[in-house]
């Protein structure tokens, strides 16, 4: 009767054993699982940030070429009057240089608003493809965890 209940005994703590071996096993597979979501989610997320810095990146050279090119214009009047050999003509080279000093400043300043537009709109998208990716990677950890909790639950119910 003792060698029968030693060997139930035995055969119990195995199966408990195996039960327990295989709970880690699945929560194991969930968690490798979840991570490789999370690791995917990042990855997405840094290359939209990297695709928004181009983006404004480019808007900015964009800016830096309209704000030189309209510098530009203004330079070439400024210069005129220098070229006037009567007073008329150099005042009427002044006038044309302060207009168009004025306008290369209004063309620089909507430059930069139009490139600092286009930076500001690329952190917002970076910072929404990050919260998506946070967002995600919560989802996914807490799959893991689900999974591992059933996993000890069924565990429990075969001991």
């Amino acid at each position: 009767m003792r060698k029968i209940v030693a060997a139930l005994a035995s055969v119990l703590l195995v199966s408990s054993a195996l039960a327990q071996t295989a709970a880690p096993s699945e929560s194991g597979k969930a968690q490798m699982k979840a991570n490789s979501e999370k690791s995917e989610a990042q990855a997405t997320a840094n290359k939209k940030k990297a695709e928004a810095q181009g983006d404004a990146d480019k808007a900015q050279a964009s800016a830096n070429e309209d704000k030189a090119a309209a510098q530009a214009d203004a330079d070439k009047k400024a210069a005129k009057m220098e070229k006037a050999t009567t007073p008329k003509e150099a005042s009427d080279a002044r006038g044309d240089a302060m207009k168009a000093q004025t306008k290369a400043d209004r063309k620089k300043r909507d430059a930069q608003a139009k490139a600092d537009k286009k930076k500001h709109d690329a952190a917002q998208d970076a910072n929404v493809a990050q919260a998506k990716t946070d967002k995600e990677k919560v989802e996914a950890q807490n799959d893991a965890n689900k999974k591992a909790a059933d996993a000890k639950v069924d565990a429990a119910k075969k001991q």
